[in-house]
């Protein structure tokens, strides 16, 4: 606190608008060293041109290497879209299939109903069953030995005098 109450060193006088003025020997520098530093800048100034000018051409180079590159990765998109939908329609196809032999197997006999089937054969025993032309052959030769039968009951019935 006690710094607080302290005077302060006190300043030079200002005289002027801007303060004090130095000098002109101290404003003024030698004149060597001013065409020196004029060199200097001059020559830190077309460095920093010449750093300009190559960054520029390294910023165009990197646009055009990213338009090309997101021109082919663009492409690239647009093909595997098109590879995305093909896959999509296929697999949609394979699902309506997949339904179709569902529905399929859905109309197809149970093991019930082969069992049930399998019960009936066993009982009819179609192995006993005769072909058409089994019996048109038994009709044919049941109606000759009717027939025959017939003949000779007529040759009975016939008086011998004849």
């Amino acid at each position: 606190m006690v710094e607080l109450f302290k005077k302060k060193p006190a300043e030079p006088p200002k005289r002027g608008l801007f303060g004090s003025k130095t000098p002109p020997a101290q404003d003024m520098p030698q004149a060597g060293h001013a065409s020196d530093d004029v060199t200097m800048l001059a020559a830190r100034l077309k460095i920093s041109e010449e750093r300009y000018g190559e960054l520029r051409k390294k910023l165009l180079l990197i646009e055009q290497n990213m338009l090309s590159h997101h021109k082919k990765a663009m492409e690239e998109i647009k093909v595997l879209n098109s590879e995305i939908t093909d896959i999509n329609n296929k697999i949609n196809m394979i699902e309506e299939k997949i339904l179709l032999v569902i529905k399929e197997l859905k109309l197809t006999a149970k093991r019930e109903d082969i069992d049930v089937m399998k019960k009936y054969v066993e009982l009819w025993n179609p192995m006993r069953f005769v072909t058409r032309e089994t019996v048109e052959n038994i009709v044919k030769d049941a109606v000759n030995q009717e027939l025959e039968n017939k003949a000779l009951v007529k040759k009975e019935k016939l008086p011998k005098s004849l």
